[in-house]
């Protein structure tokens, strides 16, 4: 039975190769884009599971609430919880901490700058690396020690055998090569090339290193642990309300309170796509981009199906007279059904056949836009094969449905009479899925627009400073080890150039703010402080960025008392900083004038307001107001952020200066220097492009798809009215009325759907521009130009369909019917 409803859907589809091309060519689209997101679904679910024990790993993670209300969701822990919460819950197995670094490592001839990851050594029981070379269980016991990558090794020792060699990092210590691990596959949330032990970190920078007893000290320092019974999770997580309240010391316990810190446990599996992101506002966007992705796999793989199942109610005229037959001969409802939906899932093979090849091209540039690293070869493993599998034939199942129900119902009388369009439903049901089917066009052609519109306006935004020939540069300065080089030597060569009008230094370089730290007016008891983004600058950080002085003065070496000393500060004294407007009403100071000369207090440091500087945001659009700086420091320390302003008539001239006296000072390190414009504009690339290409691309796929459905639609309602059409025209009606007779009839619904689409994609965009601190807006033309387009286009989709039926000869169509 099976093989003669696979022959006669053969000869359907023989019979009608120009819909069979289209149907195929439309489910192939949602195939492919489908496809290849549910792999990238697949490898992101896959991320941390070659670890051994991964099931049973968590990350303990820290809540907190800051004091402007702020909560704030951290990947980070306070270094004194971690030995509490060991002595406290025996059911934690394994238990380590890591906190991450960089630094320039040498061995011999080679130099270069690296991330790092203190780790204590516990680290190695809990995940599992794969040591080619030494032992996990000893390695990084001992201080001096490290344990590189295959490929960090190869990039530092070549071919020499790295066990026993020794690196030197910052030189500050001579670290021993005790193992090699191969590297970890992409799909890990540990980036990791370098692993230093901890006991070296407390040999450098004292016992207290990575072992703080701070309990709201947020250095940097993550932790895991292992918990195999996952019913003590949850205990401990019911219990970590408990747990802070009787352990922390009562030293603390006022700010503790105060700024409500809440711990969690965080599955390793979840890791991937958190969105907390060390002691900082949740970054959402990795969440933000998948599911964006998501959406437009689903929207694109709908409107294929839709478009299928509207080409196969196209052919019901054609097949009517095929279904009363079968009917009259004994074929019950169901046979039909399993009939219509044998033909669907053929379909929908052939379309996975020509959809393979094309997500084998696919692929590569799909993974360069995400920033994944499947392959073709993942699609064919057991588990992914199976999903694939089941995943192509619930998509055709679902695209056959309603057409097999629809033609499985006709009464084999009216059948095989002629009346065959179904009725009202019928007609209904067609004009509701070219509805569906183009307000899902319209709504991803106005996102991906909106889109647009957020990155060019991220990009054009005034930033409030120029960002135009700014170069900043690393000066790798390491305050354990100020003899490493003479660095007010080499910042004051640096500046012996006409080329280069200003230097600037800074604690943090753009596009990074500063720190984030409770401050509060002189007037305002400790619980009021409020949480600001503060930098330590010198007095030319204010002429390299060309910030404005609204009110007051600049830092000066005129005036001393403006500047913090390089060492321990004096809490008696009273230093100078400069605040934003944001500051200033932040405060609640008055005017710019006002603020001058008022005191703002952070811990036990007085600072006196001695000029007020435009609103600036060192990230642009990208950061959360929240962050942006808005109180700079005076400062004599030396500073690893150097903002150098170039001429750009003398720009080649004043870069080749640089690369000359850093090599002069530094023949130890490669120079780290970039134009900040550049840096900014990765940034915004790396944070927009991925979901920018993705909707511009399913927004083209939907909108060609569409068409081949209102062309499907077309085609239909101009075969069901030849008869009707051949009559008006022997009654004297123009082919130009007939045509827009006909083509009335498709505007209605997609006249509908713009207006469906329209309040839809205004909440679509609405809600993807909240996801920035500086908002686009989205003009109204942008509406009506989108809304006009989709009905020429549609115009222009029917348009030869219907001409060609209205003038056609009336004589042969009345014969016909």
């Amino acid at each position: 039975m099976f093989l003669n409803y696979l022959i006669v859907a053969l000869r359907n589809l023989r019979k009608q190769p120009g819909f069979t091309a289209i149907k195929v060519l439309s489910l192939s689209l949602g195939l492919i884009c489908s496809i290849l997101v549910l792999m990238h679904v697949q490898y992101t679910n896959s991320y941390d599971k070659h670890f051994d024990n991964h099931e049973n790993i968590y990350r303990v993670v820290t809540s907190l609430t800051s004091t402007s209300g702020q909560r704030i969701d951290a990947s980070l822990i306070a270094e004194g919880i971690f030995n509490p919460l060991l002595q406290d819950y025996g059911q934690i197995e394994e238990a380590a901490k890591i906190n991450q670094g960089s630094g320039l490592f040498v061995y011999g001839d080679v130099s270069a700058t690296n991330e790092y990851w203190w780790v204590t050594p516990e680290f190695l029981k809990i995940f599992t690396f794969d040591f080619i070379q030494g032992d996990s269980e000893t390695a990084l016991v001992e201080p001096n020690t490290v344990v590189l990558t295959q490929s960090t090794a190869r990039k530092y020792f070549g071919p020499e055998d790295p066990m026993g060699k020794v690196l030197t990092i910052d030189n500050l210590a001579d670290l021993r090569v005790t193992g090699v691990i191969r590297d970890l596959p992409p799909n890990t949330h540990i980036d990791i090339e370098i692993m230093i032990g901890s006991p070296t970190g407390q040999q450098i920078a004292g016992e207290n290193f990575m072992n703080s007893t701070a309990w709201a000290g947020f250095g940097g320092t993550m932790a895991y642990v292992v918990i195999p019974d996952p019913a003590s999770v949850e205990a401990i997580r019911a219990d970590f309300e408990n747990f802070v309240e009787r352990n922390v010391p009562d030293t603390q316990r006022d700010f503790v309170q105060r700024i409500d810190i809440t711990l969690d446990l965080e599955p390793l599996a979840d890791l991937q796509l958190s969105p907390r992101q060390g002691f900082a506002v949740a970054d959402y966007s990795r969440t933000l981009v998948l599911g964006g992705l998501v959406t437009f796999a689903a929207l694109i793989l709908l409107s294929s199906c839709i478009n299928f199942a509207n080409l196969s109610l196209a052919q019901m005229q054609q097949r009517g007279k095929e279904t009363g037959v079968r009917k009259t001969l004994g074929a019950t409802r169901n046979d039909l059904l399993t009939q219509f939906l044998v033909e669907s899932m053929l379909l929908t093979l052939l379309a996975l056949v020509v959809a393979l090849p094309v997500i084998y091209l696919a692929i590569g540039p799909y993974n360069a836009l995400t920033g994944t690293a499947f392959t073709f070869s993942s699609m064919f493993g057991s588990s992914q094969a199976f999903i694939i599998t089941l995943f192509v034939l619930v998509t055709g199942f679902l695209s056959g449905l309603v057409p097999a129900l629809r033609m499985s119902r006709f009464a084999p009388t009216d059948a095989i009479s002629g009346k065959r369009d179904g009725g009202r439903s019928s007609r209904l049901v067609r004009s509701g899925l070219t509805v569906i089917q183009f307000t899902f066009a319209v709504i991803l052609v106005i996102l991906a627009i909106g889109i647009s519109v957020q990155v060019r306006y991220l990009n054009e935004i005034d930033i409030g400073f120029n960002r135009s020939n700014l170069v900043v540069i690393d000066a790798m300065y390491n305050p354990r080890n100020p003899e490493q080089f003479n660095y007010d030597a080499l910042v004051d060569e640096l500046r012996q150039h006409p080329g280069i009008t200003t230097l600037g230094k800074a604690q943090s370089a753009p596009p990074n703010n500063g720190g984030f730290n409770p401050w509060r007016h002189s007037s305002q008891p400790i619980e009021q402080a409020q949480a600001v983004s503060h930098l330590g600058v010198d007095e030319n950080y204010v002429d390299a960025l060309q910030l404005q002085i609204l009110a007051g003065r600049n830092f000066s070496q005129d005036f001393p008392a403006d500047y913090m000393p390089n060492g321990q500060p004096d809490s008696e004294q009273t230093f100078g900083i400069l605040i934003t407007p944001a500051a200033v009403e932040k405060f609640g100071l008055g005017s710019v004038d006002e603020a001058i000369d008022e005191v703002l207090i952070i811990n036990d440091l007085n600072f006196r307001v001695v000029g007020v500087v435009n609103d600036f945001r060192l990230s642009g659009g990208m950061e959360d107001t929240m962050r942006s700086t808005a109180i700079l420091r005076a400062t004599r320390q030396p500073m690893n952020a150097l903002l150098v302003r170039i001429d750009p008539l003398q720009r080649t001239s004043a870069l080749n200066h640089i690369d000359t006296v850093w090599a002069r000072h530094r023949p130890d390190a490669p120079i780290n220097r970039e134009f900040y414009e550049q840096t900014f504009n990765q940034q915004i690339y790396e944070e927009t492009n991925s979901i920018n290409r993705a909707a511009q691309f399913a927004a083209f796929i939907t909108i060609v798809i569409a068409a081949l459905g209102l062309y499907a639609l077309a085609f239909y309602s101009t075969e069901r009215r030849t008869k009707e059409i051949g009559v008006r025209k022997v009654l004297g009606a123009s082919a130009r009325s007939i045509v827009e007779l006909l083509t009335l009839d498709f505007i209605k619904p997609v006249l509908l759907a713009c207006v469906l689409a329209s309040g839809l994609a205004y909440l679509a965009t609405s809600y993807y521009f909240q996801q920035f601190s500086a908002p686009a807006n989205l003009s109204l033309w942008v509406f009506v130009l989108v809304i006009a387009g989709t009905i020429i286009l549609s115009i222009l989709t029917v348009a030869a369909q219907c001409f060609r039926t209205a003038t056609s000869d009336p004589v042969k169509s009345l014969r016909s019917e």
